[in-house]
């Protein structure tokens, strides 16, 4: 990035201190932090420009798995809490100011509950994505908004460092984030050989998803080169 660019910096002081901002002098810097999470990703919404919109992915808050398999979708993402069942007044309002939204859940009951579902519905269409554990959303997501791709990023799904930084680089790729791990390669072996997938990146060392689960994901020979970067 060149110098005078602009660099925005998600949540508080708590989780990036000042020390970090004063250490990026010379670019333009804006912080988006709320009182909490569902606070700063309104702000966040509210600073992308997302008015007027066809959809609206929606997403458990208090998990990180699903968001991580939308993050590489090109959706504004809205954060919920399921633990209270319900919109909070802040999402009622930012959601009455739009015109012509849909919504996809991302995740089963478990994470956005069924009451949120029925709230979401007085503002706009809303569809469900959910598989039986992660590994299948993942690829629900992957089959929904990736279409003759042969290309996908494999994450580690039991930890967020490596989906989190590799959401954008598979957008950018315009290939789905696949969550998987060593041992439960099953769900991401079915969908690279459906969608016909002949490239792949891997996030992350092999204790996470190990060669031999990179090798059969994506059909290679046992003697096929598996590059390190």
């Amino acid at each position: 990035l060149d110098r005078g660019g602009q660099l925005y910096i998600l949540g508080g002081t708590d989780v990036v201190p000042d020390l970090y901002e004063k250490e990026l002098s010379g670019y333009n810097i804006k912080r988006l932090a709320g009182a909490d999470r569902f606070e700063t990703n309104l702000l966040i919404l509210k600073e992308a420009g997302v008015k007027n919109i066809d959809e609206i992915v929606v997403c458990t808050a208090t998990n990180f798995a699903d968001s991580l398999s939308a993050s590489a979708v090109g959706m504004p993402i809205l954060l919920v809490w399921n633990e209270s069942g319900r919109l909070l007044d802040s999402q009622k309002k930012y959601l009455s100011s739009l015109t012509g939204a849909s919504f996809t859940i991302v995740g089963g009951e478990c994470a956005v509950s069924t009451d949120l579902e029925k709230e979401l519905e007085s503002y706009g269409n809303v569809e469900r994505l959910a598989g039986a554990n992660r590994f299948e959303t993942s690829v629900m997501v992957a089959q929904k908004y990736f279409k003759d791709v042969d290309t996908a990023v494999l994450a580690y799904a039991w930890n967020y460092p490596d989906g989190l930084c590799g959401g954008s680089l598979a957008y950018s790729l315009k290939a789905p984030l696949i969550l998987t791990m060593t041992k439960y390669e099953a769900k991401a072996v079915e969908y690279a050989k459906a969608a016909g997938i002949e490239t792949g990146l891997v996030l992350g060392g092999d204790t996470l998803i190990s060669d031999e689960a990179v090798r059969a994901i994506f059909a290679m020979d046992a003697a096929d080169e598996i590059i390190e970067k």
